[in-house]
């Protein structure tokens, strides 16, 4: 798998040309062009280059998924599906990431669900915090078939995604510049918010006064008090250097991380019967090894920020925190007309 250099699907054109002249031959004779597969269908045995692109640098859990899932596929399909990944968000930030794999000019990307919200604002639920107990609730409900499929289906509807594996796994907490013990600490806190109107709401519950930051100026905001806190995973605090501009971290784990990875589902549909097997059987493979990964991480990743950044720890009373934010989730799917569905999802 070459890394960092966008390349070129190869035989194309001659595919697309032999195709015609198949099909007029087919034609020619009398023949059902539906007899073979669909033209736009790749054969089992061409090989296929796919683009794939995260945020999230190199080093991070997710990224390392994105990567083992990719790696998988080309062993899965014997080498005939192989990929070019860019990490680190070194081909574009989040938005244009997401706006690229809808266009089809990046065939697969990892994302948070606070982006399916642009076109299912009913995603804003998945956005929503606690909708998750432990890692025994979230495993199942994750990695059990068809659990999630009424997200998904909303997905291929519109935009036009397929969903081809889940990630994450990876609680979230809140980094700030000053100790948080209560909910009431956060009042009228100056707090970061990835611009989703899902997080905006639940910081507003919570009394602060959020702010739309851009990722990767997380640091500079924290540093400048543009921004007094933000809610991250551990190993984001860890991978961007938080900890060197936010002395506090208080153990919310408010959120685990419920992430997509997507394909441009018309690039998706136009694979092989054969390559989108090779597909399931990477995410059968890599899917649960990386979520059982990434609850491993949380107490290693505390050790780091402790001993290697001085972060102090605080254990907030989550009463509050739960409360609010599951009062924002029923709100949301009420207005969507989907309480029935969240809750025999997630209870």
């Amino acid at each position: 798998m070459k890394m960092n250099s966008l390349k070129k699907l190869v035989g194309v054109s001659s595919a697309v040309a032999l195709i015609l002249v198949l099909t007029a031959c087919g034609n020619a004779n009398g023949t059902n062009s539906n007899n073979s597969n669909s033209q736009n269908e790749t054969n089992s045995g061409e090989s296929i280059e796919l683009v794939a692109a995260t945020i999230n640098p190199s080093d991070s859990l997710l990224a390392e998924t994105l990567v083992a899932f990719t790696e998988e596929i080309e062993n899965q399909s014997d080498g005939q599906i192989t990929f070019t990944v860019h990490t680190g968000g070194t081909v574009g930030n989040a938005s244009s990431l997401y706006q690229s794999v809808i266009s089809g000019d990046i065939d697969m990307i990892y994302s948070d669900t606070g982006w399916f919200a642009e076109h299912n604002p009913v995603f804003d639920i998945l956005s929503t915090n606690y909708l998750f107990e432990d890692q025994e609730h979230y495993e199942t409900i994750v990695n059990s078939d068809g659990k999630l499929s009424y997200f998904e289906d909303l997905l291929i509807e519109s935009p036009g995604l397929k969903n081809v594996m889940f990630a994450g796994g990876l609680e979230r907490n809140i980094i700030s510049t000053f100790p948080i013990e209560t909910a009431s600490d956060l009042e009228g806190r100056a707090m970061r918010s990835g611009g989703s109107s899902a997080e905006m709401e639940w910081w507003r519950n919570l009394g602060a006064n959020p702010t739309t930051i851009d990722f990767n100026e997380v640091y500079s905001a924290l540093q400048t008090g543009v921004a007094e806190g933000s809610q991250n995973s551990l190993d984001a605090m860890i991978e961007q250097r938080f900890g060197e501009v936010g002395e506090y971290v208080a153990r919310t784990q408010h959120n685990l991380t419920l992430g997509f990875i997507v394909m441009n589902n018309d690039r998706y549909e136009s694979l092989s019967d054969e390559h989108k097997e090779a597909i399931q059987q990477a995410a059968d493979i890599i899917q649960p090894e990386y979520i059982a990964k990434a609850f491993e991480q949380a107490d290693e990743s505390m050790d780091v920020l402790i001993d290697e950044f001085g972060v102090t720890f605080t254990d907030p009373d989550r009463e509050e925190f739960i409360e609010k934010s599951r009062l924002q989730m029923e709100e949301i799917a009420e207005e969507h007309d989907v309480l029935d569905i969240v809750e025999d999802i997630f209870n």
